[in-house]
């Protein structure tokens, strides 16, 4: 068992400990602030406070985690070694800067809990935060501290690191509408095949058109068939649907339609399948209680799973309503318009809420990349650099690679061959 003494042992300091020593490493940790206890121990142990009680493993304390609430913070980036650090310290510190303090800071989203220019959904902008200030958005800096801190641990202790290996690439696939033509009212395909026409999108006029008189598949048909060419690669998948009263921006199909409810059910039947939060249920609490209350009753088991439609994630309201209604794994934690680390970290953490000082159940799996992202790279080549960049980096601290695509990645259209056969070499490596 590993012992940490501290001064005052705050709910902050057993969050942040427990993730790196319980959640990643795998060791009981235990808190004290009895030196008699600490100098006893006879295992390792580490003392963080603003001296060294001797000759221990310390790590000096910035302070956030002895506060409470949130308030601005002064920070100053430096760099260690070729890495971004900021809450630097004594160098009586094992580390020239408070990595626990540090590292809650980027894991619990602090700064999103500040005042801050919302975009047209309301959502936080990647230009405010301190990652794409200090141009460290496209690294796990938080997995990278690790790193090195567990060096030094592990050469004060004489331990030796065991090596692991990387879990297999994870696709997130969002499923906001089942089928861009088919099934849908006489109405609703009326008015948007208008709308299509008014924005002059002839071509999609028309291959609505052939669709519908049956000329044509729909051209996200068959998502489970194109799936089957992924099954000889280390890649697993996991389906969010949605599955709520249409909106302006939930265009799924009619909740009550035959087709749509056969299809979820076969998508859960071939991987985990759970819903898509509505956007309306970012702004109407009650409806994500009956979203998933629908949703459960429609595949015939409990809804551990979710991700929010277009990613309107609010701090700590959103992920306090998903960990009420017993949701124990989030998949939404990402920017919807630049690749990277939302959290600065792609392991899996705990959701701390700094409102009420808590850890709650609710872990939440970071996702750096999303088919949004790949596409703008345009040419395939460019496609590939982007995906095997943070392959690469991620392979080397063994950390999990999850990338977000939609059931439009899969589209049977020529227009989409390109993307879909350089998704296919990248991950089942032809």
């Amino acid at each position: 068992m590993i012992l940490i003494h501290t001064s005052v042992v705050k709910p902050r300091i057993r969050y942040i400990f427990r993730h790196f020593f319980y959640h990643r490493l795998g060791q009981d940790v235990s808190f004290t602030s009895d030196v008699s206890a600490f100098v006893a121990h006879k295992g390792p142990k580490m003392s963080y406070g603003d001296v060294p009680l001797g000759n221990e493993f310390f790590i000096a304390a910035h302070g956030l985690l002895f506060e409470q609430g949130v308030d601005p913070v002064d920070i100053a980036v430096f760099d260690w070694d070729g890495l971004p650090a900021f809450f630097a310290t004594s160098e009586k510190s094992m580390l020239p800067f408070d990595f626990f303090a540090a590292s809650f800071y980027l894991i619990s989203r602090y700064e999103e809990y500040m005042p801050y220019a919302a975009d047209t959904l309301g959502r936080y902008k990647p230009e405010q935060s301190l990652a794409f200030t200090h141009n460290f958005l496209d690294q796990p800096l938080v997995d990278m501290w690790f790193t090195r801190f567990l060096e030094k641990w592990n050469a004060f202790f004489g331990l030796t690191a065991t090596k692991k290996h990387p879990p297999a690439i994870a696709l997130v696939v969002e499923i906001p509408q089942l089928y861009a033509y088919k099934h849908k009212t006489f109405f609703r395909t009326f008015f948007e095949g208008v709308y299509d026409f008014g924005r002059l999108k002839f071509a999609a006029v028309f291959d609505r058109v052939m669709v519908l008189l049956g000329l044509r598949e729909d051209p996200l048909d068959g998502l489970l068939e194109h799936l089957e060419d992924f099954q000889s690669a280390a890649v697993s998948f996991r389906f969010f649907a949605l599955y709520a009263a249409l909106g302006v921006h939930d265009k799924s199909l009619s909740i009550f339609n035959k087709k749509h409810q056969q299809e979820i059910k076969s998508l859960s039947d071939y991987a985990p399948t759970a819903p898509l939060a509505s956007y309306e249920s970012t702004q109407k609490k009650q409806l994500l209680q009956l979203d998933m209350k629908r949703f459960s009753g429609l595949i015939h088991r409990p809804i551990k799973a979710i991700r929010q439609h277009k990613l309107v994630l609010r701090f700590p309201d959103t992920y306090r309503a998903f960990s009420a209604a017993g949701i124990a794994r989030d998949y939404s934690l990402q920017y919807a318009d630049s690749p990277g680390f939302r959290a600065s970290t792609a392991f899996p953490f705990r959701f701390y809420d700094l409102g009420d000082e808590l850890q709650t159940s609710l872990t939440i799996h970071p996702i750096c990349l999303s088919e949004a992202q790949i596409r703008a790279q345009q040419y395939s080549r460019k496609m590939r650099q982007l995906v095997i960049a943070y392959q690469s980096r991620l392979e080397q601290l063994e950390a999990p690679f999850v990338i977000s695509l939609t059931n439009e990645s899969f589209n049977s259209r020529s227009r989409n061959m390109t993307f879909l056969a350089t998704l296919k070499k990248l991950l089942i490596h032809e």
